[in-house]
């Protein structure tokens, strides 16, 4: 019985730590089969043990393997779990060996010459903002999360400790989840989006944040603003997502508010029954005991004659009742008066407390501060996103009823919109709610978002939203359209404040480029430049990851993106506006994922300073955040990172590969002609977009529960209406993920065949931005399975195009595994990181026996005569791509 790693595997070079706990999942998952499933144990074994002894993955292999058999679902679930038991020894075996510091990385930085003084000042001063978005690529439940965590414990424990009771714990939820669904029935909605995304801060990130914020103070002292801000999309990205409402919106920032005031409360109760201190023990501060005094009129008699002595209890009371004002607040027509407007004033207490304590004593209250420190009254910033032409729609009603243009709004261009609102924004506010039930349904809803943002700032928190992102934005009269809003409803109050941060997001190659000219528009135009003044000279950008590889490949994307901040760092300091960027990244390679701590340091010159601010998207958050040392170590090393940029950037030390030197030449060519070469895939082969809903399992993606979103914008078989993270998604199922190579190999060989190799060899030994692409390519195609990809093409309806269309899929294959290796001088892919070649290499067999098994079922699927039938496969359909995005792990 095959419970321990076969020889084959061991060649791969495991060390003796991760071979013994790979053994030890195995050998639970055969128990649980033991016990649950034994008809299919022999299976299990028999695909796993075929696979690992046939990693080529040759079609006879997949011949002699693929028969009709019973109890496919339960196969299909036997994977899962044992890929959730590998996906936690994996992350355990990540942190052996990494293990990123803060005080490691002060020294290094010290050491390259910086003072010290210089960098924990630039340490104080850093921001970093992980933005947690719903994304339809979290395939696990909040059941499975919780059973993810709870695993992750049980197995720490078993290897540090040999806890007998975590093992019986295991087993336990083990069996609990063999006999739970792995795929939803019901459609997801966004407060289930909510409710997972909470349950991972609650039950992990804010403890991880905690444990940080103590290692970062002892190195500066006291923190006044938080260094680590949580920020979130769930209930604002209304982009193409008709679900989130503004009902919805107000309700997911109540939610959020109601939990982390209720987390203070009951941390409050825990300090007032341990910070029993007596004023006849020990010596009281003044000031402790005058603001004890002024506020003990608030106090019942009972709590004031039980607590004369006992000013710390006392305080905390005060507090207490402040803080369920505030709860109460968010529901009540008026605030009442005994009651916290703003977390500052909570930490001012807590800061008069400690002061008055001895240091001995602070333990518990300054755990209590560090939660308020990263938690607020509104624990994540949310964000809201909306399309450009739901508010340009809104725009044009409004102004047609106001007189201020004719019906034709939408039809004028940049040029004569940017007038109209120019000379619109110089009026006096109106009063927008009473226009507002004058109007259509959909410009009323645009409307009464921005009055919700007003009343939300004032009732719950200032932070609770800022950035208004305009997706698809491509003049500078998308942004002063929202410039109009905001000041018609007080968020922009001109030469006093300016209460919301309008965003562009710029997502296209196209849109990139132009975004240089747009910025130069919006800062020539007066009512636009008094917001800049209002706003400190900050603007932030947000740039797209998805979008522009879907438009020019991974290389054209990258290379763009890299040369848009260059180009925007310099328009920065022309203008004299400090341009804060957003990165729009995904999980998956082609979607801009990857190590942080890499992308960081590969920006170019001056694009951090100080600032960061990225997507966490789709099953990444929950590999990353849902376990306590892991996401403290994620977030580790996203400070560190930001630091060390950050000290280079504040005094002007370049570690880029420069502006215009011969490597960005060489690069431009390889991006111009790897552009070339997908698009002519893309838009140039007939039936390619028949070919790609076909030849993917990308019709059983649109129908799983993942997530709130549509899959596609519009409903139209236009790839550009396509969301580029089903796109994503569906290439990364059937294993050809065209999205994280294709078009490079073509780039590549241009530069070799005109004499280039050993300058490209040059650029990736010396240029960080080339080093990361190339790393990030490498690892997606070695994530690739042409052998399992081509099974799909049997679904192809015009073999013709299909044949066309696979004949280029695999001739650019051979170009990018051929150029990659002699960029990389290495004979195997990745053999100079074997880690990241081990994880890959270990999960292709399970991959391999799942993918053969997705493709049976769409095979039965098609054949399937009665609906009662299809809907029984199409169940099965479903768990299996939860399973393979389980084994791939960065999937969207």
């Amino acid at each position: 019985m095959a419970q321990t790693i076969e020889s084959d595997l061991l060649s791969i070079g495991y060390e003796a730590e991760l071979e013994r706990e790979l053994s030890f999942v195995l050998a639970e998952v055969v128990h649980l089969l033991e016990k649950m499933a034994p008809s299919i144990k022999e299976e299990f074994l028999r695909l796993r043990t075929h696979f690992i002894a046939n990693r080529a993955n040759d079609e006879a292999s997949f011949d002699e393997i693929l028969t009709s058999r019973e109890h496919t679902d339960d196969l299909i679930k036997a994977f899962s779990l044992y890929m959730m038991l590998l996906n936690i020894v994996e992350e355990r075996e990540e942190r052996r060996h990494k293990k990123p510091e803060l005080a490691a990385t002060i020294d290094k930085l010290e050491e390259e010459g910086f003072d010290r003084e210089d960098i924990i000042q630039t340490l104080r001063e850093i921001r970093f903002y992980p933005v947690f978005t719903a994304h339809p690529t979290e395939s696990k439940r909040r059941t499975f999360l919780e059973a993810h965590h709870e695993l992750s414990r049980d197995i720490e424990r078993i290897f540090s400790r040999g806890d007998e009771e975590a093992h019986e714990h295991l087993r336990y939820r083990l069996a609990l989840m063999w006999q739970t669904e792995l795929v939803r029935e019901e459609k997801i909605e966004v407060m289930f989006e909510l409710d997972n995304l909470l349950y991972i801060i609650e039950s992990s990130l804010l403890e991880a944040l905690d444990r940080l914020n103590s290692r970062i103070e002892a190195l500066t002292g006291p923190i006044k603003e938080p260094i680590i801000n949580l920020a979130s999309w769930v209930g604002g990205d209304r982009d193409g997502n008709h679900f989130v409402t503004n009902e919805v919106m107000t309700r997911v920032m109540k939610t959020q508010s109601e939990l982390i005031l209720s987390l203070y409360l009951k941390q409050i109760d825990k300090l007032i029954r341990e910070l029993s201190i007596s004023s006849s023990q020990t010596t009281i501060s003044d000031e402790l005991l005058r603001t004890v005094h002024q506020h003990s009129y608030v106090l019942s008699e009972k709590d004031r004659l039980m607590n004369k002595n006992e000013p710390f209890r006392a305080m905390l009371k005060i507090m207490r009742l402040k803080l369920e004002n505030k709860l109460l607040s968010l529901h009540t027509p008026t605030a009442p008066e005994f009651c916290y407007t703003e977390p500052e004033e909570l930490i001012s207490d807590i800061d008069l407390m400690l002061s008055a304590l001895e240091p001995g004593s602070r333990l518990s209250l300054q755990k209590f501060r560090n939660l308020v420190l990263a938690g607020g009254f509104h624990l994540m910033k949310l964000d809201f996103r909306e399309h450009k032409d739901m508010i340009n729609s809104a725009l044009a009603e409004i102004f047609s009823r106001l007189g201020l243009s004719d019906s034709d709004y939408l039809e004028l261009d940049g040029n004569k919109r940017a007038e109209i609102l120019t000379s619109a924004l110089a009026m006096p506010p109106l009063n927008l709610a009473a226009l507002a039930l004058k109007l259509s349904e959909p410009s009323r809803k645009m409307t009464e978002a921005f009055i919700k943002f007003a009343w939300a700032k004032r009732r719950i928190s200032t932070r609770i939203i800022d950035s208004f992102i305009i997706s698809m934005t491509t003049t500078a009269s998308d942004l002063l359209g929202v410039l109009w809003f905001a000041k018609q409803v007080g968020l922009w109050i001109p030469g006093k404040r300016a209460d919301i941060s309008i965003t562009p997001l710029f997502e296209t190659i196209e849109d990139l480029q132009q975004a240089p000219t747009i910025l130069r528009q919006l800062a020539a135009n007066s009512h636009y430049s008094r917001y800049i003044d209002d706003r400190n000279r900050e603007q932030e950008i947000m740039i797209g990851y998805s979008d522009s590889s879907k438009d020019g490949g991974i290389f054209a994307s990258n290379f763009n993106l890299n040369r848009a901040i260059v180009n925007l760092m310099d328009l920065s300091t022309e203008l004299e506006i400090k341009f804060l960027l957003f990165h729009g990244r995904g999980g998956s390679v082609s979607r801009g994922g990857g190590p942080t701590h890499e992308a960081i340091l590969a920006t170019p010159a001056k694009g951090v300073s100080g600032f960061l601010k990225l997507t966490e998207q789709g099953e990444v958050i929950s590999s990353k955040y849902l376990n306590t040392r892991i996401a403290e170590y994620n977030l580790t090393e996203a400070i560190t990172a930001l630091l060390e940029k950050s000290v280079y950037d504040k005094f002007n030390i370049r570690r880029d590969c420069g502006k215009n030197d011969r490597f960005v030449d060489l690069m431009g060519r390889i991006s111009a002609r790897s552009m070339d070469v997908y698009r002519d895939l893309i838009h140039g082969t007939p039936g390619f977009i028949n070919y790609f809903k076909e030849a993917t399992p990308f019709s059983f993606i649109e129908k799983l529960n993942l997530g709130s979103r549509p899959s596609k914008r519009r409903d139209t078989n236009a790839i550009e209406d396509i969301r580029a993270i089903p796109w994503v998604f569906a290439w990364t199922q059937n294993r050809s993920i065209i999205p994280a190579w294709y078009g490079v190999g073509s780039g590549l060989e241009e530069i070799v065949m005109a004499g280039g190799l050993e300058e490209l060899k040059e650029s990736f030994v010396t240029c960080p931005f080339f080093r990361t692409t190339i790393d990030k390519i490498t690892m997606g195609i070695m994530k690739t399975d042409l052998a399992i990809a081509k099974l799909y093409n049997q679904f192809v309806s015009n073999e013709e195009h299909g044949k066309v269309v696979w004949s280029k899929i695999v001739a650019e294959h051979q170009k990018t595994m051929k150029y990659l290796k002699m960029v990389r001088a290495e004979e195997k892919l990745l053999e100079a990181n074997p880690q990241l070649r081990q994880s890959i290499l270990l999960r292709k067999p399970y991959l391999t026996a799942l993918g053969l098994l997705q493709v049976e079922l769409i095979k039965k699927y098609r054949e399937a005569r009665y609906d009662k039938k299809r809907h029984r496969i199409e169940k099965m359909i479903a768990s299996t791509i939860v399973a393979i995005s389980l084994g791939i792990r960065n999937t969207g």
